[in-house]
């Protein structure tokens, strides 16, 4: 298991976070909302792909497409970690991200699985006991998420998503608070607007407002406005994080842009536009949760051997090839208001046992998200995206 260096190339997270956001609105209804964190899943994912051989490992690789081999996915990882790192220490965002293992007491992982996770993804391993005491097992686990999201991720796992047969699950966590830097003053925000779904339902919503230049394109392709509300960061530093919205143009149902966005140097294009415009921005104040399993999504992306009892190979985890992936369970939560916003998210990857069953200044352009919109949270030198979700 080689170990490498931090190189500065375009990450397969995007591709991964895009079709991965495509599977699970086509396992959802047009008119139901969304919310996940791509960069949280990408890592719970690429910790099993640690220890992932052969067929197994393979499959994981081709789900992140730039990645070619495990050395170049754990160069991801380092810099990934390294934009959090650097975020970390402004004191203007709060980003944190956290990985840690639970390991049955009595089951032995390889050491250079262990180590290689430390390394890379500076996780913390803790024993605890499924077989006797699953109930404490998962509230210890449900603590700690609780703990490093703000207490915005509860409850991540249920008993009943345990069994005493597990013997890995594997966390990650990642939580965001930023404020806007030009905040939305709350005199302006409408209490009682409108906002009309794709299938003509209406009905009321809190929408903010204010008039500012922001960098934003009218994509011809996409059919859309795409605006960037930046956050609050030091003077000079290397890092952006900014709240983008994909807003359909007046006729265009939101499912037609999601289609649109398979096409990843499509996305990608729509996204590089950073031409500043004066807007009459209008945002809905809202909260969001989603909690979901990802079991089939991560399959229908070709991961298909990691739940298969009797193919999954992650003999680099213990040399048996006795494990598989049992349950992905991923819960994200967000707050978008005048001052700024905060998201956190959670992905558990639960392993088992096979032996066991489980320019000029124009007129301001209106922006006004009073219909359904894709949202993301951002970082734009290195176009990483930390959340992505869906207002309906």
């Amino acid at each position: 298991m080689a170990c490498a260096t931090l190189i500065q190339e375009s990450t397969g997270f995007e591709k991964f976070g895009v079709n991965l956001y495509q599977n699970v609105a086509s396992f959802n209804r047009a008119d139901e909302k969304i919310f996940i964190s791509p960069a949280s899943i990408a890592f719970g994912i690429s910790m099993c792909a640690v220890g992932a051989r052969n067929n197994t490992l393979n499959q994981i690789l081709y789900s992140f497409g730039a990645a070619k081999s495990i050395d170049e996915l754990n160069q991801t990882v380092e810099e990934v970690m390294q934009i959090i790192k650097s975020a970390d220490e402004d004191n203007t965002v709060k980003l944190k991200l956290a990985n840690q293992l639970y390991i049955q007491q009595d089951y032995q992982l390889l050491d250079e699985y262990l180590s290689c996770l430390k390394q890379f993804y500076s996780a913390d391993i803790k024993l605890t006991d499924f077989d006797r005491n699953k109930a404490t097992a998962v509230r210890e686990i449900n603590d700690w998420v609780a703990q490093v999201t703000n207490n915005l991720i509860k409850d991540v796992l249920n008993v009943d998503d345990v069994d005493r047969h597990e013997r890995l699950v594997l966390i990650n966590c990642i939580y965001f608070k930023g404020t806007w830097v030009n905040k939305f003053n709350k005199e302006y925000t409408m209490q009682n607007s409108t906002f009309t779904s794709d299938n003509g339902i209406i009905s009321k919503i809190p929408l903010m407002y204010q008039k500012r230049r922001y960098a934003y394109s009218d994509d011809s392709t996409l059919q859309a406005q795409i605006a960037h509300i930046p956050y609050n960061s030091k003077r000079n530093s290397n890092h952006q994080f900014v709240f983008t919205v994909i807003l359909p143009k007046r006729g265009v149902k939101l499912i037609n842009i999601e289609k649109k966005l398979l096409d990843g140097q499509l996305l990608k294009q729509a996204l590089s536009n950073k031409s500043q415009h004066e807007l009459n921005f209008y945002l809905p104040k809202f909260k969001m949760e989603c909690r979901l399993d990802l079991n089939t999504v991560l399959m229908n992306l070709g991961i298909t051997d990691a739940f298969n009892r009797q193919h999954a190979d992650f003999s680099g985890i213990e040399p048996t090839k006795e494990l598989y992936i049992s349950q992905v369970v991923h819960k994200a939560f967000i707050d978008v208001n005048e001052t700024g916003s905060e998201a956190a998210a959670a992905t558990s990857i639960s392993m088992r046992k096979k032996a066991k069953r489980l320019s000029n200044r124009p007129e301001p352009i209106e922006f006004r998200c009073d219909h359904p919109f894709l949202f993301m949270i951002r970082e734009m030198n290195r176009d990483l995206t930390l959340f992505m979700g869906r207002y309906v």
